[in-house]
């Protein structure tokens, strides 16, 4: 393997970012056809629906715990790489902090109505992308700071620096679902999606442990690595040989069609429950999902201590770390990378995507609606003694995400409000780790039997979006029919 992707990794690890994959705004609202992506059994008034090919469905997410992780912090204005590092470096972000980056386009997204007026199937086909990462503020001081951690020219001794914090999942998948809605009863509707998962690209590095310190007992410095338990896994990302670091991209297209083996499935659950006439409560259990990578895979382990002795200590170069650090990988001289125990390994892994709950408990307001009846009959309008109805509701919904590391949490406060036939929004109130501020809006419009949606979070930072730590976004267009 080429020593210089040794560092490439270190930098994945030091900078990379995640997702927590909330969808707030979009769960439980209006019963657009694709909020069945997000409960199972969320309650389906219509008969029949199909997305317009690639643009049903286009979301993305991003985000950072630390408020100074901005465009303008950290992007704006550099010319290299190393001044980018040094600019989050220069935050002093701690080891509760981690990132968040979360993509998603449907191909497509269909459905009807079974001839048993109970069950609603659908079924369709997306493209993810979804990765989590820490910051591991240990390594990033041995990185800037080397041993000298206090820069007055003498080292620090036995001072450990833990990897427990390296931990990274990424992935890109194609999706291939079916999923079932089937009314049990006029107060619970329950629902399952089976999944069929085909895994583009991986990496993945979890449940990682050691430590290192300098000694020297030897007369010479002492680079000691103890305990050593790190490995990461790679497919469709790093050559076997360690030669190049990508593949094209007809091979990661290939990949979300089941043509590269890397394959899983998954399920989704759900339900609607009404426990009285105005009151709803709904949940989902998302994304039990399992993939199996044998495909271009290339995996790193460390296993065996091993102490590497020299007549220098580490000391990177102010403003050129990267390049430090390089010459100590290519230079033989400094250390002898025989000695580092890295062994490469051409077997498959196994990954579990991170587990995803929703939960909400809402009050719906009812207002009589005058007039005709509808041309498009929203779904979030009802009947009841021959007159029209639109609905409002106000609620509280959660979400929970199961990282390797951690457990990452939203609460939601939303109002939801029909205007009229043909327009409806949702306001939405989230505190979670990446704001406290966070407020988001949508909206669903109906014409006919074309439906089209959009939604949009952190509207307080949307105008100065450079200066935001996190953002998402999202929108669809689809056919409904009665």
């Amino acid at each position: 393997m080429d020593n210089k992707l040794y560092v490439y990794l270190f930098f994945i690890f030091l900078l990379n970012n995640s997702i927590a994959q909330n969808k707030q705004i979009l769960y439980d609202f209006d019963q657009i056809p694709q909020t069945l992506m997000l409960n199972p059994g969320a309650e389906v008034d219509y008969n029949k629906h199909i997305g317009v090919p690639f643009l049903s469905n286009i979301f993305f997410q991003a985000g950072a715990t630390n408020d100074d992780m901005t465009y303008n912090n950290i992007l704006a204005g550099t010319d290299s790489f190393n001044e980018i590092l040094s600019r989050v470096y220069s935050y002093n972000l701690d080891n509760s902090d981690y990132y968040s980056a979360n993509q998603q386009i449907e191909v497509l997204n269909a459905g009807f109505r079974l001839r048993n007026p109970d069950y609603y199937l659908s079924f369709g086909m997306y493209q993810e992308i979804d990765a989590h990462a820490n910051y591991p503020k240990e390594i990033a001081i041995l990185f800037f700071e080397g041993d000298d951690k206090d820069g007055n020219g003498i080292p620090e001794y036995d001072v450990n620096t833990k990897f427990d914090r390296l931990n990274i999942i990424a992935d890109m998948v194609g999706v291939f679902h079916v999923g079932i809605s089937k009314k049990m009863s006029d107060r619970l509707n329950v629902g399952a999606r089976l999944k069929l998962i085909s895994g583009a690209t991986s990496i993945n590095s979890i449940k990682n442990y050691g430590y290192y310190y300098l000694g020297n007992d030897s007369g010479r410095f002492d680079h000691d690595f103890n305990d050593m338990q790190l490995g990461v896994n790679t497919s469709g990302f790093i050559n076997p040989d360690g030669t190049r670091l990508s593949y094209g991209f007809s091979d990661y297209l290939k990949g979300l069609f089941f043509l590269n083996g890397n394959l899983g499935v998954g399920v989704d659950l759900g339900f609607t429950f009404h426990p009285t006439e105005n009151v709803v409560v709904t949940g989902s259990l998302l994304d039990l999902d399992y993939v199996s990578y044998t495909n271009k895979v290339t995996t790193y382990q460390m296993d065996t201590d091993f102490i590497l002795q020299n007549d220098a200590y580490f000391n990177p170069t102010p403003g050129s770390e990267i390049s430090y650090w390089e010459d100590v990988f290519d230079n033989g001289d400094y250390i002898d990378l025989d000695k580092i125990p890295i062994d490469t390994l051409q077997t498959g892994y196994n990954t579990y995507r991170s587990p995803k709950v929703n939960l909400s408990g809402k009050y719906q307001f009812l207002r009589r609606q005058d007039g005709s009846n509808y041309v498009f009959r929203d779904v979030r309008s009802t009947a009841y003694s021959g007159q029209e109805y639109l609905i409002s509701e106000v609620g509280l919904q959660t979400f929970t995400a199961i990282r390797p590391d951690r457990i990452v949490w939203a609460i939601t406060a939303f109002y939801s409000h029909q205007f009229n036939k043909y327009i409806s929004s949702k306001v939405t109130y989230t505190y979670d780790k990446f704001s406290y501020k966070n407020i988001g809006f949508g909206i669903s419009t109906h014409y006919k039997d074309f439906n089209f949606y959009a939604t949009a979070d952190n509207l307080l930072n949307l105008y100065t979006i450079k200066d935001s730590n996190y953002q998402s976004f999202q929108f669809g267009m689809n056919f409904i029919f009665e």
